[in-house]
């Protein structure tokens, strides 16, 4: 690979050489001297495909360059010259022109017509099984295309939605003619997996290796897309490369009626017969497959309800997982931000990292690797595109940030993966106050380099430089979760608001930092919401707003208003951790259990440093029986927030199971570590003392304050509850569970599933509690299943 840093066409963007307010972007990388890079259109098997301006002819083109260890297979390049040429005759507006093929340093690439669109499979993605009426208009499309193709004498042989684009001009163009071939070489790939095409799509003769592969084996892989068209689902599924390939030798193809009943009769008839194994038994040549599409009459495609007639429209449900990583085409990671400043100002780079996650997060057509992934690259000195394959993105995102005496000296750049082709770069000097603009600025470029669009609108910045100081110091301390850094970081969100009372980012931190205060004084959950409130009626599009809204109704109690609101943030910000740790937290309590483990795990894989998700799936795991697991969570948390934490988790546990020994030999490791928090405090201290911990000033004292919210309360009472049975005093257990369940308790799980809450269960008290706390749940599990 030629090290294209070695011979720059531009200045470092990177380096530290003066400049004035705003560098121009620096252009991409030029190829061969004439194709200049514009943007990343895509990467697959073949090697990644960019927007380039040919710059002698002053026309856009797709430029694709090659993997090497394709092309440096002997004799490989003599065959894929010889595949081009010939597909070259191919002249035809369904069809993309290849136009020229040539080297740059060690590459080799060719380059193609533009089309502007979206593949195939992207718009499948997003709305799933189509009309009748618009799978004949693509697929006589496609039709048109392959006919065109195969009077040329050019067999396709990797036909699939990912080579089929939706042209914004509204023609259905099919790319890749030519070059699949490149991957054969003459007679010497037969075994299953090593073939040319895409297992879901492969005709069986080209499972079985045979030689004379023909126009038949597009017919069947147009047969396996009108199947996907129709239905939303792969014709032929499975575990493994193998077994999907396997599976036509042995089973008859698919009949997508069986998938979808209302679909008429002559739609399975051609898909079936696309498909046949034996392959005489196909269509003999495209035209047939497109005068059959047609003569399905329009009374037979207007059987099909409305709803499969129209493109869905935006709703607040989750894409599901396939849909998500099927539309989001282009995996990129954004690394730390370096501070080149002094040490003080590393709060500016974290902030400024995470802020550009964010913002990526929310742009549709990206798949970005979540914060807690990347951070373990900070400080590293590491080349950006080891680490970008070690996270297996295709783009990776670096840069560096200094403050100056006029602001800020923000500089980034977007590097290609697979080739090291740098796609765009740029250096900014800006007032402090900027910070978030330039960063709305970055994303804008970032997203335009990888041919995606940006859905959410800029932000303003604030009016105060300072605000944004203090925003970004109050998020790394809300992150930190205990009390004394809620604390500061609601305290430094307040002197941010002070000098930007409207900015709805900053509102949004203040609104979540305080709901997580009111655990500790219920004053603050009124405030939160309030807080909240403006930051969505200023920016409605905001995900972090809506985020704010379900922590500020959650401690406001309104469990099922805030699922309703962590859902809209997820559909905003589909890679936001915190949003589905709430979730998460939510159903570890009111259940069900699979689902709880599902979104905490998700949260958990967005971010692995949130001790709040690894506490919540040890109770999952302890409510499962799973107590080792649960160990094992238990001794993470520890490792990130401490010893205290993890008393917390395992003192409670320990007493659900009465192991007395455990809960003794934990207290004494924490004799002498200040605990700021008085039921522990008070449970430690009567462990160490041998008492029971209703004789203790400090838990008395703690149940009689009134300070914190519902949820402090209901937890105090869980407790109490629970040692009252520890401790053999049943009564006072049955006088506290209905005060419990009446403070707001959601913990339906606890009260099914607590071993201790045995004497309880059959009394009227607990039975009354359990409606109450059932009532509550219901309310929200029905939020959640609305989606």
């Amino acid at each position: 690979m030629t090290d294209f840093k070695a011979t720059p066409t531009f200045p470092d963007p990177l380096s530290e050489a003066p400049t004035g307010m705003v560098l121009s972007s620096a252009p991409g990388d030029r190829v061969a001297g004439r194709y200049t890079l514009l943007g990343l259109l895509g990467v697959g098997g073949m090697g990644s495909v960019y927007r380039a301006r040919d710059e002698e002819l002053e026309e856009l083109v797709a430029l694709k360059v090659l993997r090497q260890d394709l092309v440096n297979e002997p004799g490989m390049l003599e065959r894929f010259r010889r595949e081009v040429k010939l597909a070259r005759r191919v002249t035809h507006k369904n069809v993309a022109r290849v136009f020229d093929i040539g080297e740059h340093g060690a590459d080799k690439y060719l380059t193609m017509e533009y089309v502007e669109g979206e593949p195939l499979n992207v718009a499948l993605a997003r709305q799933g099984a189509m009309s009748v009426a618009r799978v004949v208009e693509i697929a006589t499309a496609i039709c048109a295309g392959l006919a065109a193709a195969h009077a040329a004498g050019v067999v396709h042989r990797d036909l699939k939605p990912e080579n089929v684009l939706l042209a914004k001009d509204g023609r259905v163009v099919i790319t890749d003619f030519g070059i699949a071939r490149m991957h054969e070489p003459e007679g010497a790939r037969t075994q299953v997996g090593a073939v040319i095409g895409t297992p879901a799509y492969m005709a069986p003769e080209q499972v079985q290796g045979i030689a004379d592969i023909d126009t038949r084996a597009d017919i069947y892989a147009l047969g396996a897309m009108l199947y996907e068209l129709f239905t939303g689902e792969k014709a032929w599924r499975g575990e493994s490369i193998v077994s999907v390939a396997a599976a036509r030798l042995v089973q008859p193809p698919p009949d997508p009626r069986v998938k979808r009943a209302d679909l008429p009769t002559a739609c399975g008839t051609i898909v079936l017969k696309c498909m046949a194994r034996d392959r005489d038994e196909r269509y003999r040549t495209a035209q047939e497959v497109a005068e059959e599409l047609t003569s399905l009459t329009l009374p037979a495609m207007n059987k099909l309800p409305v709803t499969t007639l129209v493109a869905p429209t935006t709703s607040s449900r989750t894409p599901t997982p396939a849909a998500q990583a099927a539309a989001a085409e282009k995996t990129v990671a954004v690394l730390p931000f370096r501070n080149s400043g002094p040490p003080d100002d590393e709060y500016l780079a974290e902030g400024l990292t995470d802020d550009l996650i964010d913002t990526l997060s929310m742009t549709r057509g990206l798949k970005l690797r979540p914060r807690g992934v990347v951070m373990r690259w900070k400080g590293v000195d590491q080349d950006p595109r080891e680490i970008g394959r070690e996270l297996a993105v295709q783009v990776v995102v670096e840069g560096s940030v200094r403050r100056t005496p006029a602001g800020v000296r923000i500089s980034a750049r977007v590097l290609s993966v697979a080739d090291g082709f740098q796609l765009w770069a740029k250096r900014f000097d800006r007032p402090e106050k900027d910070l978030f603009v330039v960063n709305d600025e970055v994303a804008k470029a970032i997203a335009d380099a990888l041919t995606v669009d940006m859905a959410q609108p800029a932000r303003e910045s604030p009016t105060d430089p300072v605000a944004v100081e203090l925003y970004l110091k109050a998020r790394i301390e809300y992150r930190k979760f205990w009390v004394e850094h809620v604390r500061a970081a609601v305290k430094l969100l307040e002197q941010a608001l002070a000098r930007a009372p409207q900015d709805p980012t900053i509102l949004s931190g203040y609104a979540s930092a305080l709901a997580r205060m009111s655990f500790f004084n219920g004053d603050n959950a009124v405030l939160a919401k309030q807080a909240a409130e403006r930051a969505l009626a200023a920016a409605p599009h905001l995900a972090e707003a809506h985020l704010a809204m379900a922590h500020g109704l959650f401690q406001a109690g309104d469990g099922a208003g805030a699922v309703r609101s962590a859902r809209q943030a997820i559909t905003r910000a589909p890679a936001l951790a915190e949003a589905y740790g709430l979730i998460g937290m939510i159903l570890s309590e009111s259940g069900p259990l699979d689902e709880a483990t599902r979104v905490l795990e998700t949260a958990r894989s967005l971010d692995p440093a949130a001790p709040s998700v690894s506490r919540n799936l040890a109770r999952v795991c302890v409510l499962r029986g799973d107590r080792d697991g649960a160990q094992k969570l238990l001794e993470q948390v520890r490792t990130v927030e401490g010893e205290f934490a993890y008393f917390a988790g395992v003192s409670r546990y320990a007493i659900w199971d009465r192991d007395e020994e455990l809960l003794r030999s934990v207290a004494e490791r924490l004799r002498n570590v200040k605990i700021d928090a008085p039921i522990q405090m008070a449970i430690r201290d009567a462990l160490l003392d041998k008492i029971s911990p209703f004789d203790s000033p400090t838990f008395q004292q703690a149940m009689a304050s009134n300070e914190g919210g519902w949820r402090r309360t209901a937890y105090f009472r869980q407790v109490e509850v629970e040692l009252a049975l520890y401790v053999g005093d049943v009564a006072r257990a049955i006088g506290s569970i209905l005060p419990c369940a009446q403070s707001g308790l959601i913990d339906l799980l606890w009260m099914d599933r607590c071993p201790l809450l045995a004497p309880l269960r059959g009394t009227p008290e607990f039975q009354a509690a359990r409606v109450i706390v059932d009532e509550r749940v219901s309310r929200m599990l029905d939020a959640l299943r609305a989606g």
